[in-house]
């Protein structure tokens, strides 16, 4: 699986902003990192399973609840930093490895922008690679969760 970009990440060929936000022999959780020096919308989190499977029915139950509480306890995280409400998805057009999205709607969102949009107005909160790992440490710090 070394072509597998979410592979990479977990085994941190990859760099992620901030490191991890929470890691297990399961799973870990991330800020999304920066593709192609692009910059990246601030507070869209990842939570994967280490082990490369394509979708939640490839996961064992342990991994698979694991995997639940880091849903909930980033989302928490992100509502405690100030996201008015976090969109939870996975789509798997991009990678066959299983990727939980988390992202956050801010305050300042347009209420007429969509929710798979929320990243994509003119006002988002939007940071590079520096600034997305300052996110990290701060959503870390303001969580307590390690």
């Amino acid at each position: 699986m070394s072509a597998c970009l979410v592979c990479q990440e977990v085994r941190g060929v990859i760099p992620v902003p901030g490191g991890f936000l929470q890691s297990s022999g399961s799973s870990v959780a991330l800020h999304v990192p920066p593709l192609d020096h692009r910059d990246v919308y601030l507070g869209h989190l990842l939570v994967v399973p280490r082990r490369h499977v394509p979708d939640f029915a490839g996961l064992e139950e342990s991994e698979a609840a694991e995997i639940g509480v880091a849903i909930s306890r980033w989302s928490r995280a992100l509502a405690t930093f100030g996201a008015d409400r976090v969109y939870v998805a996975t789509i798997g057009h991009g990678s066959d490895h299983l990727h939980v999205h988390l992202v956050p709607r801010w305050p300042e969102t347009p209420s007429e922008i969509p929710w798979h949009s929320v990243d994509e107005w003119s006002g988002a909160r939007r940071a590079d690679f520096d600034g997305a790992a300052q996110f990290a440490g701060a959503l870390l710090a303001e969580a307590d969760l390690h």
